[in-house]
């Protein structure tokens, strides 16, 4: 857990110099930082999943992001999710008790169209049985409802420490919370 904090900090002071950098640059392209917000309805699939006898197919989740946009084309984001069901997972063997757990992760976007963007980062899940890092990568397209608020559609992977894998679908709300 120690290591998870230093690597955030020092991140975070990374972010923070190119920010800096980059501000300078993008007011030259037109484009001014700014924060999103976004509230995530999802649907979790979980190959290994098993409540009692019988496999889960899909397992409701919500999920909450916080992103800032230094440049154009690169932002930052702080995803935080919540599978708001218990499940086990069966492992070489092994049941891993899962009781609704929380994962946030600390992803980098990179915005290739206007509306479209990957992004990939480390995180941790939560859960009272046993904590995991994981590493996730998704894809986000987003429709403009207006200037300040989008819908958007999510596809997301993660894998948790090769113990088991989740793919992940959702619907989110972004609204723009400020401008720098």
């Amino acid at each position: 857990m120690r290591y998870l904090s230093v690597f955030f900090c020092i991140l975070g002071i990374i972010v923070q110099s190119f920010a800096q950098e980059e501000e300078k640059d993008s007011k030259s392209l037109g484009h001014e930082p700014r924060w999103r917000g976004a509230i995530m309805m999802g649907n979790s699939h979980v190959p290994k999943a098993f409540d009692g006898e019988k496999n889960i197919l899909v397992i409701p989740t919500w999920g909450f992001d916080l992103d800032y946009y230094f440049h154009p084309s690169w932002s930052f984001a702080f995803q935080s999710d919540i599978k708001l069901q218990s499940f086990e997972v069966k492992e070489e063997g092994a049941l891993l008790e899962r009781s609704f757990p929380f994962s946030t992760i600390l992803v980098g976007h990179y915005h290739f169209k206007r509306h479209w963007s990957v992004y990939a980062g480390p995180g941790y899940e939560f859960e009272k049985n046993e904590n995991l890092f994981l590493w996730r990568i998704g894809t986000e397209y987003s429709f403009e409802i207006s200037e300040n608020f989008e819908i958007a559609l999510n596809f997301i992977y993660e894998n948790k420490q090769n113990i088991y894998d989740t793919w992940m679908f959702g619907v989110a709300f972004n609204k723009v919370l400020g401008r720098k």
